[in-house]
């Protein structure tokens, strides 16, 4: 018997996220999970602006896709309350792990965590007020497929919230030659696995495209001292994506490191400023008359 049209889209999005999870340059470590948690502590206060202009309150149904150990699970459970639930969902079982144990330290009774496919977690169609990605667009292989998915999940009337990256803004000053060869490995490692570390400001468009409206844009940008946890984002987010760089033969591991530590040192001092990648939100309602028909199967 042939397949259907759907089941061969949702058999080919499966193959693509094992593809991902498996090809994802940056490893999950100790060193990762504290990276993840200090970029979500950067962004919390604007993560807490959006939702507070999305109007998320008690009651709600909320899925935080491609939550690894935690994304903003902690913002949505607080704003929803006993009444409403939170759903964190991640293809990466240790990533999960961690989650489940800072969820069950910080009281978060009303979240559960799954284990699913980002391109098709098997939830229902509708079945959630609010749908949340931050960082996964940009850095899965193909990972637009995944606001496709997403917007199948809301029910008409609720919303679709994206955060994604755009590594354009990344600046050093005074600028060193070794800031410009550790991005450039980082973009160009990226690419080589069909990311986009470029798409943050390309989501207003394709949110148009699909169909949502009322939509809210904010970007966000910080600057970085010596001293902020997150100053040493570059040099980290190259080390955990060693072997992906040296599978390629970049750069050997003894150049690496040593670029690390001239990286390190440059950004230890105290006249060194440093801007972040930024982080662009988009946020969008699905109508409550649905959204219009793609032109798929």
């Amino acid at each position: 018997m042939l397949m259907s049209s759907f089941s061969v889209r949702r058999t080919e999005r499966f193959v693509m996220q094992e593809m991902a999870a498996k090809d994802y340059p940056i490893k999950t470590s100790k060193h990762e999970v504290a990276r993840l948690r200090m970029q979500s502590d950067l962004f919390r206060a604007d993560a807490e602006s959006m939702l507070d202009r999305i109007g998320v309150g008690l009651g709600w149904r909320c899925l935080d896709l491609c939550c690894g150990v935690g994304g903003i699970i902690d913002l949505l459970s607080r704003r929803v309350g006993t009444e409403g639930t939170v759903t964190g969902a991640d293809v990466d079982s240790a990533k999960l792990a961690v989650a489940r144990d800072w969820a069950a330290a910080n009281g978060l009774d009303n979240v559960r965590f799954e284990q699913t496919d980002a391109f098709a977690t098997g939830f229902p169609e509708t079945s959630f007020d609010l749908v949340h990605s931050r960082f996964a667009l940009s850095v899965i292989p193909n990972g637009t497929g995944i606001l496709d998915h997403m917007v199948t999940l809301v029910r008409p009337g609720g919303i679709v919230f994206v955060e994604e990256a755009n590594v354009q803004t990344m600046e050093c000053a005074p600028p060193d030659p070794v800031w410009d060869r550790a991005l450039a490995l980082m973009v160009d490692t990226f690419a080589k696995i069909g990311a986009d570390v470029h798409l943050g400001p390309k989501l207003y468009g394709m949110f148009r495209a699909i169909g949502l409206t009322e939509l809210r844009v904010r970007p966000c940008l910080h600057a970085l001292r010596a001293g902020d946890p997150m100053m040493m984002h570059l040099p980290s987010t190259v080390e955990g994506m060693r072997e992906a760089i040296l599978s390629v033969d970049m750069l050997t591991a003894v150049e690496l490191e040593h670029m690390v530590e001239r990286l390190r040192k440059h950004l230890s001092k105290p006249d060194t400023l440093t801007i972040s990648y930024s982080m662009i939100q988009v946020a969008g309602k699905v109508p409550e008359d649905g959204l219009p028909l793609s032109g798929e199967g």
